[in-house]
């Protein structure tokens, strides 16, 4: 019975985020279709998420860590990513979720999958979580599909952020 790894997935996760913790403001890149400038907490972009952000920003610095971890929590992990057997598994999907957007996210996993799977049994990369993605993944070895996973995230990374000035940070974060 899977279990949920929330509490470690958020922890490794925000090493990558806000290794300190100190949920500063901080400036940040804009997403494409945002004017500028855009600012971030513990990786809570203003331009992706003004709102949330809004709300995050106003607390005392000291007081943003649970609303942080709440926000995370409410737009990131999901009961799909919670049915996952393993646990670095999980943490790596949640991670990448976090920086590239779920449905990549769930791109990215299908296609890890799909390296261990003959033609007739491949699933179809669509984006969108389900029976058969989780079925797939939790029957591959953790340790052999975290690999696949990170190969998969590398070349997602490479071919959707190569003009990125984070590509070398983001491709070392992957190869975790």
């Amino acid at each position: 019975m899977p279990q949920d790894f929330f509490e470690q997935d958020y922890a490794w996760m925000e090493q990558n985020e806000d290794s300190a913790q100190l949920h500063k403001t901080v400036l940040d890149s804009c997403p494409m279709s945002v004017a500028g400038p855009c600012y971030a907490i513990s990786g809570i972009n203003s331009g992706a998420f003004p709102v949330e952000f809004a709300a995050i920003a106003a607390l005392p610095q000291e007081q943003r860590g649970p609303a942080v971890k709440q926000f995370y929590h409410e737009h990131f992990y999901n009961q799909w990513l919670a049915q996952l057997n393993s646990a670095d598994v999980q943490e790596r999907v949640f991670d990448t979720a976090v920086n590239s957007g779920m449905g990549a996210a769930v791109k990215i996993v299908q296609t890890a999958v799909n390296s261990f799977s003959a033609t007739t049994n491949q699933l179809v990369i669509d984006g969108v979580w389900g029976p058969q993605t989780i079925a797939a993944i939790n029957a591959v070895n953790p340790d052999t599909m975290v690999a696949a996973f990170n190969r998969a995230r590398v070349a997602h990374l490479q071919a959707y952020d190569a003009t990125s000035p984070y590509l070398k940070q983001l491709i070392a974060r992957a190869e975790k």
